[in-house]
């Protein structure tokens, strides 16, 4: 009896693995996706857009005491910074980490670089590319220097729709000053008092978002740089001025029409990229830089409805990859603030972290529709 009870238990035992191999096995042939892991998919396609590293400040105001640009800015207001410049080549290493075995060594038929017309951005992505891309073996021309040039292309500021965002579009221009006198009609007695403190204490006239968001950081870059701020500043920095400052930031993408403009056209240029990828084309092609500006991915990431990222920090990148599973694109989106973090996958707005191509293009389709030559 003992031993009857015992095969019983055993044959009982023997079919519940049968049938749960069974199982395991429909799901893992005809639900694979559900099991896959992305890191493992094949990814087709890297497009970054990356935002320049620490520099000096773009301006200085009427009674700032670091005003004086030979003493405290020797290498200039806008410019880069060794501090910047460390931070854009560890921010190449990262992605050297991340992407090694997807392109191991530049190609010029491979990769393209794409930046603003600004020193700060084309020397960002200068050392960046020199974190990314060491010469090895046959690349390798000075064993004094273990560095190799790559091609950087940009157009003039005042052409660039793309990444500096400054080709000039009446459209546009109408409908930001029509949202701008729509916010300022809010305004409230404080706002106007904190207008007034302002102009009183910096000796000029601050009296619009902008004016607040441009001072706003001046302070942050000389309070980075261990500068003691003005004793008048306590009073309205940061808290105040960070308030007026994200206001402004995202003024530029305030409503539907604006970020048609102002964020569409990049986001244009990526899917037209990954869609030319999935139907064969650009088969040598694996990466694609944008070296810009925290507004660059202000406006994509507010042109795609993201919320909550309104300040990007230096080295902050926004990360897209196109992935091919089981014969369909796959979309996926990361997220750096700064350049010292590892990215962040992104659910997309209306869609998801396994999000199809067609699906993005098909929620893309009205930033995406915008012609610049003919709309401005």
């Amino acid at each position: 009896m003992v031993l009857n009870r015992y095969n019983s238990t055993k044959l009982l035992i023997l079919g519940s693995l049968i049938v749960i191999g069974v199982i395991s096995g429909f799901l893992l042939i005809f639900y694979k996706p559900l099991f896959m892991n992305w890191s493992e998919t094949n990814l087709e396609y890297v497009v970054v857009i990356h935002r320049h590293g620490d520099r000096t400040p773009t301006r200085t105001y009427e009674n700032d005491p670091y005003k004086d640009e030979q003493k405290y800015w020797p290498i200039g207001l806008g410019q880069l910074t060794k501090k910047g410049k460390r931070q854009l080549y560890y921010l190449g290493k990262i992605f050297r980490k991340r992407y090694k075995k997807f392109i191991s060594k530049y190609l010029s038929k491979s990769v393209r670089v794409n930046s603003s017309d600004y020193d700060r951005t084309h020397m960002s992505a200068a050392v960046l590319l020199a974190g990314l891309f060491p010469p090895e073996t046959d690349q390798i021309w000075s064993h004094q220097l273990i560095w190799q040039p790559i091609a950087i292309h940009s157009v003039p500021i005042t052409k660039d729709k793309v990444i500096a965002l400054q080709a000039p579009c009446p459209k546009y221009i109408l409908e930001l000053d029509r949202v701008l006198a729509e916010l300022a009609s809010h305004e409230t007695l404080e706002d106007k008092a904190l207008y007034n403190y302002l102009t009183e204490n910096t000796g000029q006239n601050i009296s619009t978002l902008r004016d607040v968001e441009i001072l706003h950081d001046t302070l942050l870059i000389e309070e980075r740089n261990g500068l003691p701020l003005p004793t008048w500043t306590r009073k309205v920095y940061p808290t105040l001025t960070r308030e007026k400052a994200i206001l402004s930031a995202i003024s530029f993408t305030w409503n539907d029409v604006l970020k048609r403009f102002f964020g569409g056209p990049l986001i244009k240029d990526i899917l037209w990229q990954f869609n030319e990828k999935s139907e064969g084309h650009l088969k040598d092609m694996k990466l694609l830089l944008y070296s810009g500006h925290d507004s660059t991915i202000l406006s994509v990431m507010r042109a795609l409805d993201f919320k909550g990222f309104l300040m990007p920090d230096f080295g902050a990148s926004l990360i897209f990859e196109l992935h091919k599973l089981n014969d369909k694109y796959h979309v996926k989106i990361f997220y750096m603030h700064n350049a010292e973090v590892e990215p962040t996958e992104l659910e997309i707005p209306n869609c998801t972290t396994h999000c199809t191509l067609d699906k993005f293009l098909n929620i893309t389709e009205y930033v995406r529709s915008v012609d610049w030559d003919t709309q401005c």
